[in-house]
């Protein structure tokens, strides 16, 4: 089975990208073809949110497992979780955060699922519009960031990402114009 997934953002509203991936395809791949097709860095705080149909979030994928977790929350980790293991409805929205310090986020929705039909990877299909940028900061300081090695990663407990609200408002998104034209 093959997934279809628009992914676009409330910050940049030309931004839309089609990403089409095996059933089988983890979230790291998923992570690693944003990261590749927004020309994002790896800063070690990314994670996904998958949410139900009101954007509430029902489970999160982390990156790596040096996270804060409450007592009553699953480890999911991106190189271990598979899309099929995750996406049982014939909707599915998932929220990526790329950078949890400034609160940025794209947003994926499945748009289909194409039973007997395989691809070997996760692919963009088309693109549309520019990404948003990843860090509010002037490109010289991303250039320092990206070639400082000595910078320590920032984890969950350095962050101020409020965990306690885990809802996109349906309000806050308009899906007009996100369409990708043949």
């Amino acid at each position: 089975m093959t997934y279809r997934f628009l992914l676009f953002s409330q910050e940049v509203e030309n931004f839309v990208m089609e990403i089409i991936a095996p059933a089988s395809s983890s979230f790291l791949d998923i992570h690693n073809l944003i990261l590749e097709n927004c020309s994002y860095v790896l800063t070690g705080n990314h994670r996904f949110f998958l949410c139900n149909e009101d954007w509430k979030t029902q489970a999160k994928v982390y990156l790596s497992d040096d996270v804060h977790l409450s007592y009553d929350e699953d480890l999911y980790l991106m190189e271990d979780a598979i899309l099929e293991d995750f996406i049982e409805e014939d909707y599915a929205r998932i929220a990526y955060v790329y950078n949890v310090d400034e609160k940025k986020t794209l947003l994926l929705e499945l748009v289909d699922k194409k039973f007997g039909e395989t691809i070997e990877k996760a692919v963009v299909g088309r693109k549309k519009g520019v990404a948003p940028a990843q860090f509010d900061i002037e490109e010289d300081e991303v250039n320092d960031l990206q070639l400082d090695s000595s910078k320590q990663i920032p984890t969950d407990e350095d962050s101020d990402f409020d965990d306690s609200d885990d809802s996109f408002s349906e309000d806050e998104l308009d899906m007009e114009g996100f369409e990708l034209s043949e």
